[in-house]
């Protein structure tokens, strides 16, 4: 009877330890975790305030609760200035005005809105870009891009575009031009508008060394699908890109020619040695792919811009690492 006491007690002991041991490894495990989401937290924060966008974090309201932006920008405040105020009660009546109609139509069923706007800052004229994206029921938001340069370019053009319209308008009347040298005077207006619109219709941003994002935005047909391979395949080549996320947050809808145009994308980057990471991607855009059968040459999929920085830049790392 001792024996057997002795045995059991003995069992138990056992038991204990390996109960012991196998909590210090959840433990270990655990705190793992934590620091691998802290450093990942530690990163994105990093990249946020390196880029010149603004980043903000609003609920359905406009109440602020998070802001990250580089001390560099133009528009830069500290946090305290805006955490815990609307967005609407910080801005200037008309863009506050703006603000309050972009806000509701993100409440609404597309959880998507955008606003461009102009801001004098130092007697100098400063045109914005704010793209605001629902992500809870009471959570949005909102990346805010100076688009000066671009606003400029096309103003530029469009005078261009007036005084080459003037021209001829000043020919036909005065001279009588023959009509091949009418024609060649309004492909100049075509030429001037398609490049701008070539420029403007595949923004590509360097995220970080190796990576670079393209946010698209609308429509996709085949005249734009062919620049943007082009423009595509140019900046990952000049760039000796690693990763490419193509954020399709901003196309509202894909039929065939958006879907092959992706495909053909995926595959082109591919054999260049580089990784497509899809991002973006909607449940009606989503239903319409798998109905088309589109092959996107086994491209990542995530569902926003967001992860597809956190991954790229996790990837990244584990290949210096290596």
């Amino acid at each position: 009877m001792e024996d057997l006491t002795l045995a059991d007690l003995r069992a138990e002991n056992q038991r204990l330890r390996d109960d012991i041991a196998r909590l210090e490894r959840e433990s270990t495990e655990a705190q793992r975790t934590v620091e691998d989401r802290l450093k990942l937290a530690t990163a994105l924060e990093t990249i946020y305030r390196a880029v010149p966008d603004l980043f903000f974090q609003l609920r359905l309201d406009g109440t602020i609760t998070n802001y990250l932006a580089s001390p560099s920008s133009p528009l830069y405040v500290p946090p305290e200035v805006f955490l815990g105020k609307r967005m609407q009660d910080v801005l200037p009546p008309d863009v506050a005005a703006l603000t309050v109609q972009a806000l509701t139509d993100t409440a609404g069923p597309t959880g998507k809105a955008r606003m461009e706007y102009s801001l004098d800052l130092g007697g100098n004229l400063e045109w914005y870009e704010a793209r605001l994206i629902r992500t809870g029921d009471d959570e949005l938001i909102i990346v805010v891009r100076n688009m000066t340069e671009q606003h400029n370019h096309r103003e530029a053009v469009m005078r261009l575009n007036h005084e080459l319209e003037a021209r001829v308008h000043e020919r036909t009347v005065a001279l009588e031009l023959a009509a091949a040298e009418s024609a060649a005077l309004q492909q100049q207006v075509i030429d001037a508008q398609s490049a701008t619109l070539q420029a403007l219709s595949t923004p590509l941003v360097p995220i970080a060394r190796h990576v670079v994002a393209v946010p698209l935005i609308g429509d996709v047909d085949a005249d734009r699908a062919g620049r943007m391979l082009e423009a595509i395949l140019a900046g990952v080549q000049a760039r000796r890109a690693a990763f490419v996320l193509l954020d399709v947050t901003g196309v509202p809808r894909v039929d065939t020619v958006a879907a092959r145009a992706l495909g053909d994308i995926a595959r082109a980057v591919k054999l260049l040695g580089a990784e497509l990471v899809l991002t973006g991607i909607g449940p009606d855009v989503a239903r319409t792919i798998v109905d088309l059968g589109a092959d996107f040459g086994g491209a990542r999929t995530l569902p926003s811009l967001e992860h597809g920085i956190a991954y790229a830049m996790q990837a990244a790392s584990k290949t210096r690492r290596a």
